[in-house]
């Protein structure tokens, strides 16, 4: 839950960053403008009594010409400037949408005409003042309206687009973040269904020998509650290192020695390269369990159970080979035990894993699992 607060407050303080950026950007083109402004040429002034024709203006001689033909200096420079954060403040609070989005044009089209008439009207009456040659207000106001409209729309659309983006960024951290409780939410499921289930057949194990041998019901209950001791104390652990998960399945092994006697033996070869991999917690335990039911306790002779793990390149492979029959493989997917293993690793490692079930060239059975190869960082470094 805290990593699911954590995204929604990422979501936000997007959202804040992008106004209070907007704002500081604005205030800093404001001075540059400010000061741009002061290397403005001046316009070139006609004879007394001359009239200018309308033509093409040439190219800037200068720096200062080609700063006057941009505008820089101008009323509507620094308007441009300080209304951005007005639009992003709109974009938040009348956005388009597919209901509203006839009302919201409507709201965006007042505000740039309102802001490009007090524009025109600041500009007129910097300009002229109590002048008698001052044109009529009317038609200044008029003209304004029609110059002022595009670079108004401009800031409104850029504005808009980051809006839009920082909405869109808001809607995949909230799809992430669902994303993330649904899978959390199975993967706690998974397991809260599949350590009961070991359980029951553990505990049905141990029922069988407490009349005909208690010491080794006693040793078999120690065992399985060490067992649910190290289950318990991890919690909601999702990945633990692999000699970490072997140190866990030894207690369930116990039992199993404990239950078939020397009918059973047990070898583990795990590579020292593969020992600190991160595994799923728990994830041997139904590996192990599914052939001791399938592969040992299906036939009344000695039965060998191997645990392998090893290292190449950048996967992890883990296999359980026991020596029985090899008849599991039907049945296999159909048990909790191993349904549960290939839904947990999907969630965990999607496409990157593998449960492959097969039968090994001198018989019997093994389940491989391999999974990407992974290490803690601080063992890492």
């Amino acid at each position: 839950m805290r990593r699911v607060g954590a995204v929604v407050t990422a979501g936000r303080r997007g959202g804040d960053r992008l106004f209070w950026g907007v704002v500081g950007v604005s205030a800093v083109l404001v001075v540059v403008t400010l000061v741009a402004s002061r290397f403005v040429a001046e316009p070139p002034r006609l004879p007394e009594g001359a009239r200018a024709l309308p033509r093409m203006r040439p190219a800037p001689t200068s720096t200062g010409e080609l700063l006057r033909s941009l505008g820089v200096g101008s009323l509507i420079w620094y308007a441009c400037f300080v209304s951005a954060p007005l639009f992003v403040w709109l974009g938040r609070r009348v956005p388009f949408d597919r209901r509203r989005w006839p009302a919201s044009l409507a709201v965006h089209l007042a505000t740039v005409a309102l802001l490009a008439l007090l524009t025109a009207w600041l500009q007129y009456r910097l300009s002229y003042g109590g002048s008698p040659l001052a044109p009529p207000i009317g038609e200044y106001l008029r003209v304004g309206l029609i110059t002022g409209t595009l670079p108004f729309l401009t800031v409104a659309a850029a504005a808009h687009a980051l809006e839009a983006r920082a909405r869109a960024h808001e809607r995949e951290l909230e799809a992430a973040r669902v994303r993330g409780q649904l899978a959390e939410s199975r993967l706690a499921s998974l397991t809260a269904q599949l350590q009961p289930h070991f359980l029951f057949n553990t505990l049905q194990g141990i029922s069988t020998l407490i009349s005909r041998d208690p010491p080794a019901a006693d040793a078999m209950l120690a065992s399985l509650s060490d067992l649910l001791r190290e289950v318990l104390r991890r919690g909601d652990t999702r990945e633990v290192e692999l000699e970490e998960e072997l140190r866990v399945l030894e207690p369930y092994l116990d039992i199993s020695r404990r239950r078939f006697g020397e009918r059973l033996s047990v070898r583990v070869a795990v590579d020292a390269a593969a020992e600190r991999a991160l595994v799923p917690f728990f994830v041997l335990q139904p590996l192990v369990e599914n052939a001791l039911h399938h592969g040992i306790g299906s036939h009344a002779g000695a039965g060998r159970l191997e645990i392998a793990g090893r290292r190449e390149g950048g996967r992890l492979f883990l296999s359980v080979t026991d020596d029985g029959p090899g008849t599991a493989v039907p049945d296999a997917g159909r048990g909790i035990g191993l349904a549960n293993t290939k839904a947990r690793l999907q969630e965990l490692y999607g496409d990157a894993q593998s449960l492959e079930l097969g039968r090994p060239a001198d018989g019997g059975f093994r389940v491989t699992v391999v999974l990407p190869y992974r290490v803690r960082e601080a063992a890492a470094r």
